[in-house]
């Protein structure tokens, strides 16, 4: 691993030709997807720590190189792109450590160093002056809540003397308050309804790449997080875990809601990622073999599927100059293939067949069907409202009387249509990958 991250260390040295970053990048990709089972198993135990840690390097690696790819545009203006190219590197080369290390401490380390590179992302190619406060949202909401995951960690080295995960295995001696204080900042980066209100400010000001590696990636370090705690921690207080499962699903139910009422584009995808964590805490809190597996496979689909959404909004806005779902109608007109993307995209993020969401809704029904029965009912009310509000999505852009203040736009290009294809065929080609890696 440490070889890996001296390697994209060295990608730093040629950030001015973007080509063969990119190049590289993909390579390093199909190298980490030669260890997948089909190949040879026995690899990823001696490269990482587990199949969840493979597969969230594998997603950095893929959804960084895309980012590039997607940014191209800053290259053709001149935007500080060398500038660009080397925060990005160093956040991937965080992502990575952060997913490899096996101590609690350099987890926090990294966790909260994962923060620098996007601030400055959302700070210095945001699109509005409204960037600052949306970067101190973010900044500040994962700090706060980090302190008690610190103070936390601190109250465990000093009962147990360690804090490595395999040390710390099925330790019982923490207490509600430090469980709880050891969970917030996950659920705060996931994020839980309640504590999710930096997302959108974060995402709508936020460039296209900052958009995409936010919801790709690093959403995922607060599931990863919530995962180990779960998996580390024995702590079986089933009135907890019913709050947490009860307020995910309300709060999914009720950001679902808010999708329907949204009018920026951008907006709606930001808060349907809510919606799609909240069945992933309702997995890893249910802390069983369906409910992990149906998360784990929730967090990569999503991951794919929210970035290339992103990706599409920001093929449209560079277009149109607006991501006002009213200025976007009858798309379907102008640009036909950019319309059968939508249509993709968006059955994709609604978790229809054959895509891997609908794998993982499917087991979180399951898992909660053998919890509680109330539960179920939710996780298909939520799976309802997020097709109902990715049909409003897709109908509202692409059909309906053209606006008097668009004129046509052009088609999607070779670049962006690659973008697009390497977003959406892993989402359909991952699923039996996925369910190979849970068998």
């Amino acid at each position: 691993m440490l070889k890996f991250c001296f390697f994209c260390l060295g990608l730093l040295f040629l950030c001015q030709n973007w080509f063969l970053v990119i190049s590289l990048l993909l390579v390093s990709s199909f190298f980490w997807l030669s260890l997948t089972p089909s190949f040879n198993l026995g690899m990823i135990d001696w490269v990482v720590n587990d199949n969840f840690t493979f597969l969230l390097i594998l997603l950095s690696l893929w959804i960084t190189t895309l980012m590039f790819m997607m940014s191209v545009y800053l290259k053709e203006a001149k935007n500080y792109f060398e500038v660009f190219t080397v925060w990005t590197l160093l956040m991937l080369i965080l992502l990575i450590q952060s997913f490899s290390t096996s101590n609690f401490l350099m987890f926090y380390i990294l966790f909260e160093a994962t923060l620098i590179p996007i601030f400055l992302l959302i700070m210095g190619w945001g699109y509005q002056p409204e960037r600052v406060q949306a970067s101190l949202y973010l900044l500040f909401y994962t700090l706060l809540a980090s302190l008690p995951l610190l103070l936390g960690l601190f109250y465990v080295q000093s009962k147990v003397n360690s804090l490595d995960f395999c040390m710390l295995l099925g330790l019982s001696e923490v207490g509600g308050m430090v469980f709880l204080s050891l969970m917030v900042a996950f659920l705060v980066k996931m994020p839980m309804y309640l504590v999710h209100l930096w997302l959108p400010k974060a995402h709508v000001e936020a460039p296209v790449a900052g958009s995409m590696i936010l919801a790709g990636i690093l959403l995922k370090l607060g599931g990863y997080g919530l995962l180990r705690i779960f998996s580390t921690f024995f702590y079986d207080l089933v009135e907890f875990k019913s709050s947490l499962v009860s307020i995910s699903l309300v709060g999914g139910v009720l950001a679902s809601l808010i999708c329907i009422r949204q009018t920026d584009a951008k907006s709606l995808v930001a808060y349907s990622s809510v919606a799609h964590m909240a069945l992933v805490i309702v997995g890893l809190s249910l802390d069983n073999f369906y409910g992990v597996a149906g998360a784990l496979i929730i967090m990569v689909a999503h991951g794919l599927c929210s970035s290339g959404m992103f990706s599409l909004v920001g093929m449209v806005y560079n277009r149109l100059g607006s991501r006002s779902i009213l200025l976007m109608r009858s798309s379907l007109s102008m640009a036909p293939i950019l319309a059968l993307w939508w249509f993709l995209f968006s059955i994709t993020n609604m978790a229809a067949p054959p895509s891997s969401n609908l794998g993982g809704e499917i087991f979180i029904f399951i898992s909660s069907m053998g919890w509680l029965g109330g539960a179920a009912m939710l996780v298909g009310l939520l799976s309802f409202l997020g097709a109902a509000y990715n049909l409003f999505l897709f109908s509202a852009t692409q059909h309906g009387p053209k606006s008097m203040h668009v004129k046509n736009f052009s088609e999607a290009n070779f670049n962006e249509s690659l973008v697009l294809t390497l977003h959406f065929a892993p989402i359909i080609l991952s699923l039996p990958l996925l369910i190979n890696l849970f068998a």
